[in-house]
């Protein structure tokens, strides 16, 4: 068994051992994971996207065809070097598949698999921890020590400096969730912008308030795919009064203001110039939130996504005593979609 931190995976990605067939990242906190695998495929295939260098797969996609599995991994690429085969959503079905790579039977490419938490019992966990022939990465809760180097790798980027007080009150405000700490990093250092140090203040300002008290928070984050803060959003909005067919309003007219910007994008203009020249204005703290929303988010589904919100407003006004369930269903099946998306681009 060979079982690594992130640090480790660093390592090996500076010299890999040929030995080494496959990697296996699980954990709950799926944006962390993803994260994660993204790092080792770059590294090994140069490119996220390139489809001479990097195979992406689903669990189904091995599921149905074990053997295709075997193919990728004893593929070349067609212009030399190495290739990486990415599998999301990594299970039961991936591990048939992947048993002659543990079993040092198969041999070539690297394969990095992606997986949600697995329990001890998980005979795909039990066979990569087994194996010596791959390496499994599982990602726990974040130590505080890890999560100060991440708030301060993310606020140094826009050349922000944090003292160990206002470091300290952001852990406790931020949790140790890593993708809701690189959000709220991300947003303490849009506030600090043009400054050299964020203040116990700026904190207070920025994460000191209840994430889910904003209707806009809750359109960003399903059409950012986090489909568990969406959900935990709406339900903190329905507790506090908020109507589910208006917060579903809100969410559908996100879609259409997506919808314009996408059309402007299409036509020739950036991500940042439409954001930036909205009218009415995008509030700055979201403006980087939108422009990735845009990256995943193609004209074609922003005008389904539209279409079938419309239909959903209409029906949560008819039907008042539904309203919740309709808003609910509608609200977690969209960001789904937006994770999905999210994955693939």
């Amino acid at each position: 068994m060979t079982a690594i931190k992130p640090a480790g995976l660093d390592a090996f990605l500076r010299k890999p051992d040929p030995a080494i067939a496959a990697i296996l990242i699980y954990g709950e906190e799926g944006d962390a994971v993803n994260e994660l695998a993204r790092r080792a495929v770059r590294k090994v295939a140069g490119s996220l996207d390139d489809p001479f260098t990097v195979t992406p797969l689903m669990e189904q996609d091995v599921a149905s065809d074990p053997a295709r599995l075997i193919d990728e991994v004893q593929s070349i690429s067609m212009f030399g070097g190495s290739k990486a085969i990415w599998v999301k959503g990594a299970g039961e079905g991936f591990l048939k598949a992947a048993l002659p790579l543990l079993e040092g039977t198969v041999q070539g490419n690297l394969v990095v698999a992606e997986a949600a938490a697995l329990p001890k019992t998980s005979q795909l966990r039990t066979r990569f921890e087994k194996s010596p022939h791959a390496l499994i990465l599982p990602l726990y809760e974040a130590e505080a020590g890890e999560i100060a180097a991440l708030v301060e790798q993310i606020l140094a980027q826009d050349n922000l400096k944090i003292g160990q007080d206002a470091l300290a009150r952001f852990i406790e405000l931020a949790g140790t969730a890593r993708g809701l700490v690189r959000r709220e990093a991300e947003k303490l250092a849009l506030y600090c912008l043009g400054n050299e140090r964020v203040s116990l203040e700026d904190v207070e300002a920025i994460c000191g308030n209840d994430t889910g008290s904003s209707p806009d928070e809750l359109a960003d984050s399903v059409f950012s795919g986090e489909v568990e803060e969406a959900d935990r959003l709406f339900h903190d909005l329905l507790r506090s009064g908020q109507d589910a067919g208006r917060l579903l309003g809100i969410v559908h007219m996100q879609a259409l203001k997506l919808a314009e910007f996408r059309v402007a994008i299409d036509r020739g203009a950036t991500a940042e110039q439409v954001v930036k020249q909205s009218r009415p204005p995008v509030f700055f703290r979201r403006q980087r939130v939108v422009m990735s929303q845009l990256r995943a988010w193609g004209l074609t589904d922003l005008v389904t996504a539209g279409s079938t919100l419309s239909a959903n407003v209409l029906a949560a006004r008819q039907n008042a005593e539904l309203a919740p369930a309709i808003a609910g269903r509608s609200l977690l099946s969209l960001a789904r979609k937006g994770l999905a998306l999210r994955l693939d681009r």
